[in-house]
């Protein structure tokens, strides 16, 4: 039996992707030290987590084996005798049902199950998530998704991953307080390792000594690079849309070349905005100061900033599309050549 098992189920874009990159990265120093990432890859954990809330996509393209890993990974955790921690985004949106029969077998394989769950303010949250959507091949202009959003629309599965009291009302059912940790994601200008070190005090781990430069580089795109994606996948049927496609998308083609063909600008929330993020931000954190959870860093950093001066994707005309267009297309030819 672990003595630990820690579950980090997100949120999305609250620098999970850093996170996991030095997580996986540093796996051997880690478990030297008492902490275990059960599995081979982070691909693992993600797999476990589309098993776990029923990713019908994901899960239906998987192979016997994979399908089996959720089982493999609470297995492991079972042989371990130490803390062992499990990692993903993914299983934020998962139903309460989903949730209680996950920890159900966690709490078979260690003597505590303990929840981990990093917090972003939304002012930065919001265009993030949108660039996110668009790498997955979403249509929908900026200020669409901003308005779609505050109406609470369901299609949208916004909440579903940044509503931080529902999340814990379904994955903190029947934990102690103390067993669920609150990490505050630092606001702009702090440290960057300023996260990576609050998750090590709340694993308890000694990271001392270990590098903390991501490998896996996710930074934004600008608001024109951005804004020339989603015009192209508005031209792409959605039929030919596939896991493989978005992979691809997200990886050699917005990394590789479509990242640094236009000047960054900040990635702004509209001012017509700012008052119900704010207003949100402060139901959020009254709700969670009222729960009693541990709480690494200050829930005040989840109010959002005020808003900045800046444009919007929706404000890239056409001129610089077309710039950036013949910046991406000389990038191509000159890697096939």
């Amino acid at each position: 039996m672990a003595r630990r098992v820690f579950l980090h189920c997100g949120t999305a874009k609250s620098g999970t992707t850093y996170l996991q990159d030095l997580w996986w990265r540093h796996r051997g120093a880690l478990r030297e030290r008492g902490l275990l990432l059960p599995g081979d890859a982070l691909r693992d954990h993600f797999h476990a987590a589309a098993l776990v809330k029923g990713m019908d996509v994901i899960v239906d393209d998987l192979d016997e084996s994979d399908r089996d890993v959720w089982h493999r990974l609470v297995a492991e955790t079972r042989e371990w005798s130490d803390d062992v921690l499990i990692s993903h985004e993914h299983f934020s949106d998962s139903s309460a049902e989903a949730a209680a029969a996950a920890l159900a077998d966690l709490a078979s394989a260690a003597d505590e199950v303990h929840l981990v769950v990093t917090v972003r303010d939304l002012g930065r949250v919001l265009p993030s998530a949108w660039q996110q959507r668009v790498k997955q091949g979403a249509r929908q202009p900026y200020r669409r998704f901003l308005a779609t959003v505050r109406r609470g629309d369901d299609e949208q599965k916004f909440w579903r991953y940044q509503d931080v009291p529902g999340i814990l009302e379904r994955w903190a059912a029947g934990l102690p307080a103390d067993r669920v940790h609150l990490v505050v994601v630092p606001p702009s200008g702090a440290p960057r390792d300023e996260l990576w070190l609050r998750t090590a005090a709340v694993l308890g781990v000694d990271v001392t000594g270990l590098d903390t430069e991501p490998r896996l580089p996710n930074d934004s795109l600008s608001i024109v690079e951005a804004e020339l994606l989603r015009r192209i996948n508005t031209v792409i049927p959605r039929e030919r849309r596939s896991v493989a496609l978005t992979r691809l998308t997200k990886g050699a083609f917005a990394r590789d070349l479509l990242a640094g063909s236009a000047p960054k600008e900040p990635f702004v929330l509209p001012a017509r905005h700012a008052d119900w993020v704010r207003e949100r931000s402060e139901q959020m954190v009254a709700t969670l100061r009222a729960g009693s959870y541990d709480v690494v860093g200050d829930l005040a950093d989840l109010l959002p900033a005020g808003a900045r001066s800046g444009r919007t994707p929706d404000q890239a005309d056409d001129g610089e599309l077309l710039a950036v267009a013949s910046t991406v297309v000389a990038r191509m030819i000159e890697q096939a050549r």
